[in-house]
Parts: structure tokens; C-alpha cells; sequence
């Protein structure tokens, strides 16, 4: 599955080698350079596939006869597309790792260099032998694939950073703001009921009141 990511500039998915060669907004843009950033061995192998078949596609254009080259019968109206970096632009040499001991390039009067360690270089000079240059090596350096700038990859971190402290200070703005949700109080326990004995009730009479007699 190829590479994608979110281009905010043109609101739509892109591949990354859009991005890496053709994209003239590739070492300014901070979406890619955090991509890249955390997807580098990856992108630059996508790269590398990309020129490597770019040079076999037009090795093997060099070696087909004039004849067979057909050219078009009509001509046709030129296609603005977008032009893919120069190769040379897109490599650096980074520092591999820095040497503990002390190494020395010593070049003879044939122009061969050699790389020596101080002891060899000591005893070179014990026979006799001279060198046309010296030169000391204090760090081993190797070629790499470097689409983003170092201080670019920097500056899209420190920006996300602040974008990130910015977003969760308002959440806790909200947060804060928001009168806390009272807890509903304890329910009232419901009496027990109480056994009713089956007895009779006695009904109390209730006082009759006779009238006198009329004449009485």
C-alpha cells in the first residue's frame, strides 16, 4: 500500500512521492515534514525505487535504434505537469557517526588515499615514506536522502507543540468553566411494612339518643 497522507494546502489526499519530488511547497510545507519526520526510511525507499526506474526507463531509451523511435504525426499541445526535482537536490551528506579515535587520509605522491590510524601513519614516516597530503578524519559521513531540512523538521514540531498546548488549554478553559454536576442526593429508604395481626376489631356502639316522649 503506497504511502498517503492530508494535504491541508489543497484539502485532499496525496501520495508521498507527489510530495517528495514534484511538490513545490515540499521543504516549506509543516504536514509533510512531520510525515516524513516520522516516516523517513520508508518515504526515502520510495524515492530511491522512483529514480532508480526513472535512469533504467531512459538507459533503456538510449539504446534503442533512431529507427524505432516513432515520433508523433500530429503535433500535440504541450501539458503543463509538474517537473520532478533534480536528483543532486534531494541528497545530503549527514554525519554517520563521529569517530573516538583519530584517523588520518594519507595521500601519496600518485594521488592514492588511504585511510590510516595514527600508529601506521607513525610508522610510514619511521620508513622513510613521505605523503603528498595528510588530512585528519574526525567524523564518518554518509549520503542520505534529505527532502525536509533538519530546521524545517524542527520548526513543524515546535509549532504542532504549541498548537497542541493551545488546544488542550481551552479544553480545560471549558472544563473549568462549566458548573460541576451535582450528584443527586441518597434515596429515602422505604419503611418496612408492618404485619397486621388478623384479629376482630370490635366496633364501638355508638350512644343512642331516644327522644321524650311528647306529654311526658
Amino acid at each position: 500500500m503506497r504511502l498517503k497522507l492530508y494535504c491541508n494546502r489543497y484539502a485532499h489526499f496525496k501520495d508521498a512521492l507527489v510530495c517528495s519530488v514534484s511538490c513545490v511547497y515540499r521543504t516549506r510545507c509543516h504536514d509533510f515534514a512531520l510525515f516524513y519526520d516520522g516516516h523517513r526510511e520508508e518515504v526515502d525507499a520510495l524515492v530511491a525505487d522512483y529514480y532508480a526506474g526513472r535512469r533504467e526507463g531512459e538507459r533503456r531509451e538510449a539504446e534503442r535504434p533512431p529507427s524505432s523511435r516513432l515520433l508523433p504525426l500530429a503535433p500535440v499541445a504541450p501539458t503543463v505537469l509538474a517537473r520532478p526535482e533534480e536528483l543532486r537536490n534531494l541528497i545530503r551528506l549527514e554525519v554517520k557517526r563521529k569517530m573516538t579515535e583519530a584517523y588520518y587520509i594519507w595521500v601519496d605522491r600518485e594521488d592514492r588515499a588511504e585511510l590510516l590510524d595514527t600508529t601506521e601513519v607513525l610508522k610510514r614516516a619511521e620508513r622513510g615514506h613521505k605523503a603528498k597530503s595528510i588530512y585528519r578524519v574526525s567524523q564518518e559521513m554518509e549520503l542520505r536522502y534529505q527532502l525536509v531540512p533538519r530546521k524545517r523538521i524542527e520548526k513543524a514540531k515546535r509549532v504542532a507543540a504549541e498548537d497542541a498546548e493551545r488546544a488542550e488549554g481551552r479544553r480545560t478553559r471549558r472544563t473549568s468553566s462549566r458548573p460541576a454536576k451535582q450528584e443527586p442526593p441518597p434515596p429515602v429508604p422505604f419503611p418496612a411494612p408492618v404485619a397486621v395481626e388478623d384479629r376482630p376489631t370490635a366496633v364501638a356502639a355508638r350512644p343512642t339518643r331516644r327522644r321524650a316522649r311528647a306529654g311526658k
